[in-house]
């Protein structure tokens, strides 16, 4: 018995783990599609929830006592609530996939801007050493008399090339430093969609946007699968245990020969296939042992009533 209590405690903890999760994760997908409503949303969320899970033990348990019509919106109603408690994780699985995606595509949009910028000023610095290039081709090529005439009048533009050269590294500079945490960001955040992309890979044979989000959805619904319909079968079988545990369900046992005990005379039993001792508790279960004595003389008075009735 300590055994069948703890086994009934735990299917039952379990079915009650499963619903207080599926409940927090419906009421806040709720909520992300109700945004306006939210403490509404929560409310009513909360008696829902609870209401599932007691109008289910409770059509379970007065199943042969109400009305066919009384079954049909019962059962009815609990389906609904489970279909709303799914498009409820459905939602909040699907925001948090989108949140992530969503911070991965701000991360590249400002490494885009950055390195938009970086090449600016990269053609820049190029543009600069084209151009001091030129001069050192014009001066290489000037005639011996003329050079110094030339230095003089290219002096003024390779000070301006230089300093401008100098800023430009300045602000190279400026930008890698901005890139870098960023992209140690985005490593990170590769690192964190890699399941999914191998997923999508496994499904697909390609990591594109589109198959990746395919493959969250597959995922989610998986998720939905087992998630609120397996509280609620949880919760069926925890009020089966119980039922069991109080003796209001016939345990299933091994099925005893159709002829074990022949009646010579008003007093006497006598056994013909098994030791009386042992078929008893075979067949009734052996919550039902009592005194040896009794059990033969007990079986004996029922097997006669039930062949005068037949």
């Amino acid at each position: 018995m300590k055994g069948n209590i703890s086994f009934v405690i735990g299917t039952l903890f379990s079915a009650l783990s499963v619903s207080v999760v599926a409940a927090y994760f419906s009421i806040v997908g709720l909520i992300t599609i109700f945004p306006a409503a939210a403490m509404a949303i929560l409310a009513m969320g909360v008696v829902l929830e609870i209401a599932k899970l007691v109008a289910a033990s409770w059509v379970y348990q007065y199943w042969d006592r109400i009305t066919i019509l009384m079954k049909t919106y019962m059962v009815s109603a609990v389906l609904v609530l489970c279909l709303i408690t799914s498009l409820g994780i459905f939602g909040f699985l699907s925001r948090a996939h989108i949140d992530q995606v969503a911070v991965y595509t701000d991360q590249d949009l400002n490494m885009e801007v950055i390195e938009f910028r970086l090449e600016s000023e990269k053609d820049k610095l190029q543009a600069y050493r084209t151009r001091i290039e030129q001069l050192d081709l014009v001066l290489l090529e000037s005639r011996r008399q003329d050079r110094n005439y030339v230095t003089r009048t290219q002096r003024d533009e390779r000070e301006t090339i230089n300093t401008g050269i100098d800023q430009v590294i300045v602000k190279i500079d400026g930008y890698n430093e901005q890139l870098l945490p960023l992209r140690m960001e985005q490593a990170k955040m590769e690192a964190e969609l890699g399941p999914i992309n191998y997923i999508a890979e496994l499904f697909y044979g390609d990591t594109v946007d589109s198959n990746i989000d395919d493959a969250v959805r597959i995922i989610i619904m998986l998720l939905i699968f087992v998630f609120d319909p397996l509280a609620i079968i949880m919760v069926l079988a925890a009020n089966i245990g119980i039922k069991e545990m109080r003796g209001n369900r016939p345990i299933a046992v091994a099925k005893v020969p159709e002829r074990v005990m022949e009646t010579v005379d008003d007093d006497e039993i006598q056994t013909s296939a098994v030791d009386p001792e042992d078929w008893v508790a075979e067949k009734y279960g052996v919550e039902s042992a009592m005194d040896k004595k009794k059990e033969r003389g007990l079986q004996w008075l029922i097997d006669k009533k039930r062949k005068r009735k037949e």
